[in-house]
């Protein structure tokens, strides 16, 4: 028995730890709150304290900005778009990185309140997950409508007119523009995916790893601890990463023009 401990299995669902009034505030939304908070401290002391000779923290910031800004330059396929989406694809590796790694740490979860934990992983939540993949696929529809109009956006799905333009070229065009019409349907359905995928994909390694870190502890709590945190932080960070590359991916295609457009 001195090899095993007893860890409560994660449930699905976040409990909620108080309300306010209607709006119930669960442990997962209490640890979202606390990594913005430390995000935004960090920020701004790293903003005041930076100096023309950087330190070793301001080092290896700029090489985690630096790296980040190569990756989005080649997913992006030019620099300047990859400027452009810095500060939104680093914020959100460095909110869902913190937020996938912060429980790690030894204590934070064991704040409870009137006998409810207080934090859980935010990234546990598939509710986080959600909202954070339905902000992030909202916000390539928006620079797609800032590209190419909200007319020219919505063509990109109802090609009615490539419709009447292919029957006026002849019967064969007007068959394959309908053909086209049709994917463009499934292109709306194809958005939908990506928020659904995008957060699942985050939300099920993040509760995958913690249910079977339970399972672990239970039996091998002696060997396991170390080797098993040092694993969940690199696939924390790795998921981060995942996630903030899919996003710049899905915003690089919403603006990119095809070759009529271009010519």
């Amino acid at each position: 028995m001195s090899f095993q401990v007893a860890v409560a299995q994660p449930e699905v669902q976040p409990e909620a730890v108080f309300a306010i009034g209607n709006f119930v505030v669960s442990n997962a939304m209490m640890m979202s709150v606390v990594v913005t908070f430390i995000f935004l401290f960090l920020s701004v002391g790293f903003i005041r304290k930076s100096k023309l000779v950087p330190s070793i923290f301001q080092t290896m910031f700029e090489l985690l900005v630096d790296g980040i800004l190569g990756l989005l330059e080649s997913i992006m396929g030019n620099r300047k778009g990859a400027e452009k989406m810095l500060p939104l694809i680093g914020s959100l590796f460095l909110f869902v990185g913190l937020s996938n790694v912060i429980a790690l740490f030894p204590g934070v979860t064991s704040f409870t309140y009137d006998g409810v934990q207080m934090f859980r992983t935010p990234t546990n939540d598939f509710n986080t997950t959600f909202s954070i993949a339905l902000a992030m696929i909202i916000l390539t529809q928006i620079a797609s409508m800032k590209e190419f109009g909200i007319f020219g956006h919505l063509g990109k799905y109802f090609k009615f007119k490539d419709v009447v333009v292919g029957f006026k070229k002849g019967a064969g065009e007007g068959v394959l523009a309908i053909v086209d019409f049709l994917i463009g349907l499934l292109d709306i359905v194809s958005e939908i995916a990506k928020v659904i995928s995008l957060s699942l994909r985050l939300f099920g390694n993040m509760y995958a790893g913690e249910v079977l870190a339970a399972i672990l502890l239970g039996t091998f709590a002696m060997f396991i601890p170390a080797p098993w945190l040092a694993m969940n932080l690199l696939v924390g960070l790795l998921q981060a990463l995942v996630f903030g590359s899919l996003t710049a991916a899905y915003y690089a295609l919403a603006i990119e023009k095809s070759e009529e457009q271009i010519n």
